[in-house]
């Protein structure tokens, strides 16, 4: 284990003894006392010896450690003099965090022995043990039977004890910290206090840096004489934010200012404080009201023991569902604190969900996104250099924005020297570097319920009429203004930063494609959300799944896509049976999300009717896309199929055949008032046509290809004589 720094007030003194070394010494001493068990019951020294050879080593390793001439008592006694000032040590922590006598200790490292050498197995067989395992008679042999009812008690709680059957074995993860060893791969995360932040090294909006700052002046809200009893409150930061929102980097200032490590494990432990979580929250949605569960999981036993032994903070990661409010108990054992301070903890949560937490003093802090000044103060930093318009206008979170920073240094170290000379214009190249890294993140956020939709190219034109053209526009620009909109306008607008359109309009009218013109304008990737993986018949899933959506949206600034949306902002319908309590309460989740959304989403109807008014009140522009009058069919017509002529292939073009192709295209537009879609759909089985026919696209394929689109709707396709 990395030691503490002697800047931290639980640093040891300079001739304290490492914690493999204690550890060492505690296995010694155990080993003695199962020896004066066994004398206990079988009085021969000389018989014990002659049967257990590895006591012999044993007690010539005490010989070395000073203990030579002296009875067994007399040993055991020094040896906890010795011991009992080894306060700075793992063990040592972990006997005073629980309240134990030596004797009460030593069960823990009797139920470790055997696997830390086997030679030890038969010595605990003599003494009721199993297949080398102790057993309660073994303890009470060891200790009597008040101190080891007090120690299992103590140490089942708090993990570090496990049953197995008639017998009790370590936790071999927590005895490999007691040790002096790193954590076990998959189980925790440890910092050392050398290696966390300082409170006044984060650039945090001066607000949440005096509240910090003056928190860790007073023992972080609670100043208290030390010893405490293990009963006593502790103080827990509660973390709110999106990921990559800057939570941990705040929890490991918190835990340097109160002079600790830093400890988390390597999963979220939601799943571990709930018990079949989707369906007691889905139980508590259909009423309307949040799920409560209350549990003393192993894992979070386990992690304040390890933080006790690391000497750290423990920070746990929990993502309850929204309505749903989660538990967490008292800890099995008072946490590892300095000297006049309260025990410490932090928790991440996202916005959304609750959490109860008796016995504790909680503060809460919401890690709302940085503003564009304090985006600016970061980028600087994480780049080093000036910072050009474009990569300002990235609403990243804080971590969000370090990780895409480090990765861009790594692979365009020229360009930003150059960017440093320049500072006013990012390259094409460094940018499309940086929007790659987030493409790359959302894919791995939104794995399985959203999918990346692709670019627009050159040859995709947007045909709309000139005033939907000039809303569009007008959509553009509010979305990449949105910083500076926020700031002018006054506070009774609010500070919602998050733009929110509404497409309207027939199947093919070109909305999807605006919407992806809309992204390619911003610089973003667009993610269309997969409904069919997003619903769940399962009560709870859905909102689970939507607000993963929504938060990879947000902490990506990647432009969000809900195609079709009718089918989840339908109306609100009476409630008849617990379906449409639960449908409603669908609803009631997504109207209150869109409305603090701060990305930018784009919903795609052509049902706008179906669609709640609640939600087109949300809504912040809404386009509608008519069907294409005659001009505008006749540049989608020429976009598809006029720079082909009469001809796929250039051998056989004709100019006198491409004016009259293109004349008779002019007409088709008058005639036939289909969609861009079914224009699209119509030159596609044209070409598709002349690929398997003459090579040549020409009146036949074509009056084909606009058959086909008509019979597809079930009308009748006009005259198309003398078109050509």
């Amino acid at each position: 284990m990395m030691r503490t720094p002697p800047s931290s007030p639980l640093a040891p003194p300079p001739a304290a003894l490492s914690d493999a070394r204690v550890a060492h010494l505690w296995r010694t001493r155990t080993v003695l006392a199962l020896l004066r068990a066994g004398l206990g019951t079988h009085g021969d020294m000389a018989a014990w010896l002659e049967r257990h050879p590895v006591l012999q080593a044993v007690l010539d390793d005490a010989a070395d450690a000073g203990l030579d001439d002296l009875k067994l008592d007399e040993g055991i006694a020094r040896l906890d003099a010795l011991l009992s000032i080894q306060t700075h040590s793992a063990l040592g922590r972990l006997q005073q965090s629980l309240g134990l006598d030596a004797d009460g200790l030593s069960c823990w490292v009797a139920a470790a022995l055997s696997d830390d050498d086997p030679r030890l197995a038969p010595v605990i067989d003599d003494l009721h043990g199993q297949g080398g395992r102790i057993t309660r008679a073994t303890l009470v042999s060891l200790c009597g039977p008040q101190t080891a009812a007090l120690a299992l008690q103590a140490l089942h709680h708090a993990h570090a004890l496990l049953a197995d059957q008639r017998c009790w074995v370590a936790d071999a993860a927590l005895w490999a910290l007691a040790c002096g060893l790193p954590p076990p791969p998959g189980t925790w995360q440890h910092l050392p206090h050398s290696a966390l932040p300082r409170l006044d090294e984060l650039i945090l909006p001066e607000t949440w840096r005096q509240r910090l700052r003056a928190a860790a002046q007073q023992g972080h809200g609670m100043v208290q004489p030390a010893p405490q009893p293990p009963t006593s409150r502790g103080v827990c930061w509660l973390l709110r934010g999106s990921p990559g929102s800057g939570r941990h980097s705040l929890a490991a200032a918190l835990a340097q200012s109160a002079g600790l490590g830093l400890v988390m494990p390597v999963i979220d432990a939601s799943r571990a404080l709930s018990d079949g979580t989707a369906h007691g929250t889905a139980h508590g949605a259909a009423h309307g009201a949040a799920h409560d569960t209350a549990h003393t999981p192993p894992a979070h036993a386990s992690l304040c023991t390890a933080a006790v032994l690391l000497g750290a903070m423990p920070v746990l990661s929990l993502s309850p569902a929204p309505g749903e409010r989660l538990q967490l108990p008292e800890p099995p054992l008072r946490l590892a604190h300095a000297p006049g301070q309260a025990p410490l903890m932090a928790v991440r949560l996202p916005r959304h969900g609750g959490l109860g937490m008796p016995g504790w003093d909680t503060r809460q802090i919401d890690l709302t996104p940085p503003d564009a000044t304090e985006r600016h103060r970061h980028w600087q930093r994480a780049l080093g250099t000036d910072v050009p318009p474009e990569v300002l206008g990235l609403r990243l979170p804080r971590g969000t924005l370090h990780r895409v920073a480090r990765a861009a240094q790594g692979e365009h170290m020229g360009t930003l020297d150059t960017l440093g000379t320049l500072g006013a214009q990012a390259s094409p190249a460094w940018m499309a570097t940086i929007v790659s890294h987030l493409e790359a993140q959302g894919r791995f956020a939104l794995d399985g319920i959203a999918r990346r939709m692709p670019d627009v190219r050159a040859e995709e034109a947007l045909a709309l009429p000139a005033d939907a053209q000039d809303e569009f526009d007008a959509l553009v620009a509010r979305c990449r203004h949105r910083d500076a909109l926020a700031e002018a306008l006054p506070a009774a607008f609010g500070h919602a930063s998050g733009v929110r359109a509404l497409f309207k309009g027939a199947s093919g009218t070109g909305k999807t494609l605006a919407a992806r013109h809309l992204a390619t304008a911003l610089g973003r990737p667009l993610y269309r959300v997969d409904l069919a993986a997003t619903v769940s018949k399962y009560i709870g899933e859905t909102e689970r799944n939507l607000e993963r959506v929504f938060e990879a949206a947000e902490s990506l600034d990647i432009v969000l896509l809900l195609d079709e949306g009718d089918a989840l902002l339908a109306g609100r319908t009476q409630v008849g049976n617990a379906t449409d309590r639960y449908a409603n309460h669908e609803t009631n989740y997504l109207l209150q999300r869109l409305e603090h959304y701060s990305g930018v989403l784009v919903v795609t109807t052509n049902a706008a009717e179906r669609i709640d008014t609640a939600f087109s009140r949300r809504m912040d522009v809404t386009l509608d896309f008519p069907l294409p009058d005659a001009l505008t069919r006749l540049a989608l017509w020429q976009a598809h199929l006029g720079h082909l002529g009469p001809a796929l292939h250039p051998e056989h073009h004709d100019d006198a055949a491409a004016a009259q192709w293109l004349d008779g295209l002019e007409r088709v537009a008058l005639r036939c008032a289909l969609s861009g879609g079914q224009i699209r759909n119509a030159a596609l089985h044209a070409t598709l046509l002349a690929l398997d026919g003459t090579g040549r696209i020409g009146p036949h394929e074509l009056r084909l290809a606009l058959e086909r689109e008509y019979r597809k709707v079930g009308q009748q396709c006009p005259s198309l004589d003398e078109v050509f």
